[in-house]
């Protein structure tokens, strides 16, 4: 016998159906009934969406004899055409019954539907559809009883398997998700708040974005879980908890505010002549303009003219003490309009940077403000290193692991190699925490890294660009932090940010071969080949005896190009063609030459075990989706499924 039927109201639920849970039908406020509910849930679950009259009829009225139970069964479906209006909940034909439109908008319809789609945001959705357990206080007969405890499971079974491939597709890079995390496990929590894998699975989510706290705060609440229901953790629960702490203690959490440097605070006096008289206002608006054109440099910071002028004037009340600077810029002016501008520390009086110029040949605008940049440039400059060189030890030997990491790089490109790098680089960053281009360095290592172990361990892109944003917040006018920070945003998938860094870094560092190089790819990956390509070649160009990661960038935007046959001879100039496996059998596919194509095919599933051909595709950061599709039509060419 059933027990539940109910009233509900169209403002309990605005989709329709809802068979998860309490069942509903939102629609309408009329009863319906409860064995309506178990008719289409059991159509929606059935193989084709459909099941014959008398299979029906014997799950609903296990009791009744044949001809009774088939008679019941018309009359529910009488009764639910009241409940249809122009779309059909069961489509009657023949002696078969099959779900109707307005059964497909239902929570279990759209749950089943959209399971098995790739999109994240779709999938995210079909797991927060699942509120309970399905037709939750339906009881029936033995067969039926049985038939609801059979779809139960396997439903609950589905969801948690679904719950925990999401959660590893949304982390999968790294990227910031710590809302939906809290969604997704809000709702597994809702669904059985004592399984303890579904802690583990939210707690490696959280570690996989790199935050401590989240992971801390689902780690507390199984532990008062346990204690509640007075068991042990499992062993994989604690062997879980061992690594994450280990891997965090490996790395500080927070190396941003670690690294950062104190910035120092720049004054300008107001300008005078030799007499100690204010100097004319068109000298005034000279410095102000000096000193707004320093305001675009990072590493430190410039003190407004206006109250400068305020304290520094002839009928300045308050010392310039009162405003905290570590350097004053004073400048003097004499009789025939030559002025002196110095940068003194106000710590020692000393004199660290002067300049002498006349201003008497600059009272067109245009070269004024020519003139102006050119001394903010130079005091820019001689700030800049006075703050390096204080931030950093006297300790040659952090140089010579930097030189020595680097030399690493050089040559071939493979997981040793990048191992003993990363070495070098930290024992350069313990010996000097100011070396901003070690931090780069290293971060440059560990996206490799997980580049070339197929993208599966997000916390390496998290440290990476966790030491990228420390190179910067050490050294903001160096390159490399803000190329590695547009290197792991391109692989975050997050295109924009990646592209302005990426322009900005290459602003500071126009020359760095290594710097084009990355951006050249960057470019191929947002869909610009043909400037992706030229700027491959003017890297080429400034460094013609290239490692192998100039040849095996070459070949994947070559390969972006369609250019297969290039793509090939590039890759073949490699010392290790290891990391270009993928470059290698999707050009080989594409250029139908599928023998060789598969030979690769068979290397690249022995490095990336367990991925299949969409995985691997997706390891590609393309803005154009229809990108990733070719790349898996091809790794499907060649023999991986």
């Amino acid at each position: 016998m059933l027990l539940v039927g109910d009233k509900v109201t169209a403002s309990d639920n605005p989709k329709g159906l809802r068979f998860f849970g309490v069942p509903h039908f939102a629609d309408h406020e009329t009863f319906f009934p409860l064995k309506g509910y178990v008719l289409i849930a059991a159509l929606l679950l059935a193989p084709g969406k459909s099941m014959g009259r008398q299979v029906a009829a014997c799950l609903l009225w296990e009791n009744a004899d044949q001809k009774r139970a088939l008679a019941n069964l018309r009359q529910l479906l009488l009764r639910l055409q009241q409940f249809s209006g122009e779309a059909a909940l069961v489509i009657a034909s023949g002696a078969s019954l099959s779900a109707g439109p307005l059964a497909f908008r239902s929570d279990l319809a759209r749950f089943l539907e959209a399971i098995p789609e790739r999109n994240v945001e779709t999938r995210l959705q079909a797991v927060l559809e699942f509120r309970g357990d399905l037709l939750m206080g339906c009881e029936g007969e033995e067969q039926l009883h049985l038939w609801l405890l059979s779809e139960r499971a396997r439903l609950k079974d589905v969801f948690f398997s679904s719950m925990a491939s999401l959660l590893d597709d949304m982390t999968r890079f790294g990227g910031q998700r710590y809302g939906e995390i809290s969604v997704v496990a809000d709702c597994a929590f809702a669904v059985d708040p004592e399984r303890e894998e579904t802690y583990r699975v939210v707690m490696l989510a959280y570690s996989r974005q790199g935050d401590l706290p989240g992971f801390e705060r689902i780690s507390e609440k199984l532990t008062r879980m346990l204690r509640h229901e007075a068991r042990s953790p499992e062993p994989a629960t604690l062997a879980l908890k061992r690594r994450i702490h280990a891997d965090f203690a490996e790395y500080d959490p927070d190396p941003v505010a670690k690294a950062r440097v104190e910035k120092a605070r720049v004054a300008f006096a107001m300008p005078c002549g030799s007499d100690r008289a204010p100097a004319p206002d068109l000298v005034q608006s000279f410095v102000e303009d000096v000193a707004y054109s320093l305001v675009r440099y990072r590493t430190f910071t410039v003190l407004a003219p206006q109250s400068t002028y305020a304290v520094t004037s002839s009928g300045g009340k308050k010392p310039l003490s009162t405003l905290r600077p570590d350097y004053v810029v004073r400048t003097t002016i004499f009789g025939d309009m030559r002025a002196s501008v110095s940068l003194i520390s106000e710590q020692s009086d000393e004199i660290v940077w002067s300049l002498e110029l006349s201003l008497d040949q600059f009272d067109m605008p245009a070269a004024f403000r020519m003139l102006s940049r050119q001394v903010a440039a130079g005091l820019a400059e001689n700030l800049e290193q006075r703050q390096l060189a204080s931030s950093r030890k006297d300790d040659p030997s952090a140089y010579f692991h930097l030189l020595s990491g680097q030399q690493l790089l050089r040559g071939k490109c493979d997981l040793p190699i990048l191992r003993r790098a990363r070495s070098e680089f930290r024992k350069a960053m313990e010996l000097d925490h100011g070396m901003a281009v070690a931090r780069g360095r290293i971060a440059q290592t560990l996206q490799l890294e997980w580049l070339m172990l197929g993208g599966t361990d997000p916390h390496l892109l998290y440290r990476a660009k966790a030491e990228a944003e420390a190179s910067v917040a050490i050294d903001p006018a160096s390159g490399i932090g803000h190329w590695m920070g547009a290197v792991i945003a391109l692989h975050q998938r997050d295109f924009d940010a990646s592209a302005e860094q990426f322009l900005e870094a290459e602003a500071l560092a126009p020359n760095s071969a290594d710097l084009l190089l990355q951006h050249a790819d960057a470019l191929a990956h947002f869909g610009q080949n043909d400037p992706a390509w030229e700027r491959f070649k003017r890297a080429l160009d400034l460094n013609p005896f290239a490692p192998d990661i100039y040849w095996w960038a070459g070949a994947s935007i070559a390969l972006k190009r369609e250019d297969y046959t290039t793509a090939l001879e590039l890759c073949s100039r490699m010392e290790n063609d290891e990391p270009a496996l993928r470059v290698l059998t999707v050009s080989h596919a594409l250029n139908g030459d599928l023998v060789t194509a598969r030979q690769y095919g068979r290397r690249l599933k022995e490095n990336h075990p367990g991925m299949t051909a969409r995985q691997i595709s997706l390891l590609s950061p393309d803005r154009n989706p229809e990108v990733n599709e070719k790349l898996l039509h091809a790794y499907q060419l060649a023999g991986i499924k």
